[in-house]
């Protein structure tokens, strides 16, 4: 009978340290459940385009200057944009006096072409058409490009820790030479 109740005692003992150790994890889960930020640094971040959350890899389609972006779940982050060709977007045009196609800049880094404004929720962007993106990428040399197709021909990266959202963009030519006959206007 002895070694019967040595075995019992063993058992419970056994038994009290497991049921301890599961309440002990159990609180640390609590705990960590409700006082900790359920959002990752930099993970699982969402961007947004006119309060339109865009998928990662998805086309934004025109993207005039002054756009809004917003960007939820991720307070550190870096916007890159890279020019973007592909047989449907390639066309020509002359950088100084040397001619070339889209596809020369294939993947190339236009981030200096667009100014880029943090605001309390995200950024906005400002640019002044394809041609002067990429005067500004060249060192100011003077840019003229024939009729180029109005498909994606940016690809945005906007990086918050170790996740990426890539955008797909495209931006019309610069508009010049428009005068306004204000005597014509009927308001």
């Amino acid at each position: 009978m002895a070694k019967t109740t040595g075995k019992r005692s063993v058992l419970w003992t056994v038994l009290s340290v497991i049921v301890v150790l599961l309440v002990v994890v159990a609180i640390i889960a609590l705990v960590v459940r409700f006082t900790g930020d359920d959002k990752p640094p930099g993970g699982n971040f969402t961007v947004k385009v006119d309060d339109r959350t865009q998928e990662n890899g998805s086309s934004i389609g025109l993207m005039n200057s002054g756009v809004d972006f917003t960007v939820e779940n991720a307070s550190d982050y870096e916007v890159k944009v890279y020019a973007y060709c592909t047989p449907e977007n390639d066309f020509a045009l002359t950088v100084g006096e040397e001619p070339y196609t889209w596809g020369d800049f294939d993947g190339r880094n236009m981030t200096a072409g667009f100014d880029f404004e943090r605001t309390e929720t995200g950024f906005t962007v400002t640019h002044y058409g394809l041609n002067d993106i990429v005067s500004r990428v060249q060192n100011g040399m003077t840019v003229t490009s024939d009729t180029f197709p109005a498909v994606d021909m940016f690809r945005m990266e906007i990086v918050a820790g170790e996740e990426t959202a890539e955008l797909y963009f495209y931006v019309n030519a610069e508009v010049v030479g428009i005068t306004i006959d204000y005597d014509s206007i009927i308001f």
